[in-house]
């Protein structure tokens, strides 16, 4: 849908999307999957009953709730905050909302804020990241909004040995990696689909977090990845 409505377009600045056989249950965690990918505020509405119902979730720096302050005569009302919101609307108003929310992001968004971005905390070698080190880590916990997960990047990184896809669909992805001084294994949620690109990299840089994985008795530093940069 998102393709066949030209909303995957580069100067596109915003997703909005309706459907009668959509639930509204579901509907946030599609929008915020939606966002994952494309990394622009999103709203999908259910149109099943009257009025409609949408949720919305937007991406840092573009506060959702002004948003739809500003297009509010669009809509019967509105609930959330900065980056999360629920709607109800009549469907017949959906295009002059879509309308005027992508006039509100044209205005308000600028091209660096819908790229993006890894904040990295330190690039470090593979080496630094003994058990020692990664139970240190530990220490800073409990992470949250307010305090986020520590993340690292590693450059020049090349695979160890061949990546499999596991999951019950393919969708992740293990591999080993190296810089020739240490080797880690690493776990990418999502990341599938980087299989046949990794295989033709010689080397590649990774972003992570490190932690420690106890499995059949043993125990050893493994790495969730978080992104994959390819030169």
């Amino acid at each position: 849908m998102i393709a066949h409505a030209g909303l995957n377009h580069p100067d596109q600045k915003t997703i909005v999307l309706a459907d009668e056989s959509w639930h509204t249950g579901v509907i946030g965690i599609v929008a915020s999957r939606i966002v994952d990918k494309y990394y622009r505020p999103t709203v999908l509405i259910n149109t099943t009953e009257s009025p409609a119902q949408g949720s919305t979730r937007s991406i840092p720096g573009f506060d959702i709730f002004k948003a739809l302050t500003a297009c509010s005569e669009h809509l019967i009302d509105f609930g959330g905050h900065t980056m999360a919101a629920g709607v109800r609307i009549e469907s017949k108003k959906i295009p002059e909302f879509t309308e005027a929310f992508e006039k509100y992001a044209r205005d308000n968004l600028r091209e660096e804020d819908i790229v993006a971005k890894l904040y990295i905390d330190a690039t470090a070698p593979l080496t630094e990241f003994h058990r020692g080190m990664v139970k240190e880590l530990k220490r800073l916990e409990p992470f949250g909004e307010g305090n986020p997960k520590p993340l690292f990047a590693t450059k020049g990184v090349r695979l160890a040995s061949p990546p499999r896809r596991v999951g019950a669909r393919g969708d992740h992805l293990q591999l080993a990696i190296t810089d020739n001084n240490a080797c880690v294994r690493c776990i990418g949620f999502g990341m599938g689909k980087l299989e046949k690109k990794l295989l033709e990299a010689d080397y590649f840089n990774v972003a992570f977090q490190p932690q420690i994985n106890n499995f059949n008795g043993t125990s050893n530093v493994q790495f969730v990845l978080e992104d994959v940069q390819f030169d």
